[in-house]
């Protein structure tokens, strides 16, 4: 379906390019001839005189003045068309423009659904993984002190204790292997605690392993009582963007701030978020293979929100968001933004 989304764009596109043309000169050349031809042609035959005879026994209606008047009628004809013709090019830029446009956005749409798949994939491979390497091993080490314990009886009263602590061990790491994987994800914390406590601990997780980079945090308003969807949103969208940081800008300093307006009960009541770090930023123009962007810019959209982004070769990089606050329960399922 995409494939053939993209050829008939494509097809089109490059036939609006073959039917794109300069001014059109032939069409000029044979305005201009027909009318030299007619001019000469009038004159062989005095036109004009002639004219003037026919029209002498009606000078009442003033028919002689009907040239004059009809000079300024195609005067204005060809100023008519001439507009029609300029706005009818820029028309046609215009959709040429949005044609490009949405190419280029159907193209992101697949290039991130392909991605999207490949991280699905990816994910499952590493949660198997960690299942196999960890839960895996450690159940099996708990099976064998506990045949261990039921072998050995309530003689070895030494061994059972052993075996008995080492049986706690193993539940204690296995607690915390599934504490980490339930943390990957879903932010436990988010539905628990709310935003703000979720926010925090994770920064303060992330500032404990990046120590030489400092982090601003200036979280206002009740970010507790937001739609699940929109605090969803935004603990993923500055999960992204603090991972982004830490992958390429190389920024000393990051600055993050969400706000809830004080208007709750308004159109106002928005949640509005920005991250700006100091790093090496980037050229906007370039087209980049990642998918982190435009998937902010996709949750973002679909919760009717707005997304920009500001940034420069040597002059960071900045993230601004503004989401409702409230979302109407149909808008989007919770399933769509885990």
């Amino acid at each position: 379906m995409w494939d053939d989304t993209m050829t008939t764009l494509t097809h089109c596109h490059t036939g609006m390019a073959a039917e794109k043309k300069g001014f059109p000169w032939m069409d000029a050349a044979v305005v201009v001839g027909a009318t030299l031809a007619a001019a000469v042609t009038f004159a062989r035959l005095e036109m004009t005189e002639a004219l003037f005879d026919f029209t002498r026994t009606w000078e009442h209606l003033q028919l002689d003045e009907l040239p004059g008047t009809l000079l300024v009628l195609a005067a204005a004809l060809a100023w008519f068309a001439w507009r029609r013709y300029t706005e009818a090019r820029r028309e046609l830029a215009r959709r040429e423009s949005a044609e490009a446009k949405l190419a280029s956005l159907l193209e992101d749409q697949r290039r991130l659904a392909q991605q999207h798949v490949q991280y699905q994939e990816s994910e499952r491979k590493a949660l198997a993984r960690e299942l196999h390497d960890e839960l895996g091993q450690y159940l099996n080490a708990i099976k064998t002190d506990a045949v261990s314990i039921q072998t050995k009886g309530a003689a070895d009263v030494e061994s059972l204790k052993r075996s008995a602590a080492a049986i706690v061990s193993h539940c204690d790491h296995l607690q915390d292997v599934l504490r980490s994987l339930i943390g990957q994800l879903r932010p436990v914390g988010l539905d628990v605690l709310g935003l703000r406590a979720a926010l925090e601990h994770f920064l303060d997780r992330i500032q404990q392993r990046t120590p030489e980079r400092k982090i601003s945090i200036h979280l206002e308003g009740d970010l507790d009582d937001l739609d699940e969807n929109v605090s969803l949103t935004v603990y993923r969208i500055i999960q992204e963007g603090l991972t982004n940081v830490s992958r390429h800008s190389g920024a000393r300093h990051v600055e993050l701030k969400v706000v809830r307006s004080a208007e709750r009960r308004s159109e106002s009541d928005l949640v509005e978020l920005s991250l700006v770090d100091d790093g090496r930023g980037m050229n906007p123009a370039l087209k980049t293979t990642g998918l982190g962007l435009i998937g902010m810019r996709e949750r973002v959209e679909m919760l009717a929100g707005e997304l920009r982004v500001i940034t420069a070769p040597s002059s960071g990089f900045s993230v601004f968001a503004r989401i409702p606050a409230k979302q109407p329960t149909t808008r989007l399922s919770p399933a769509l933004t885990c």
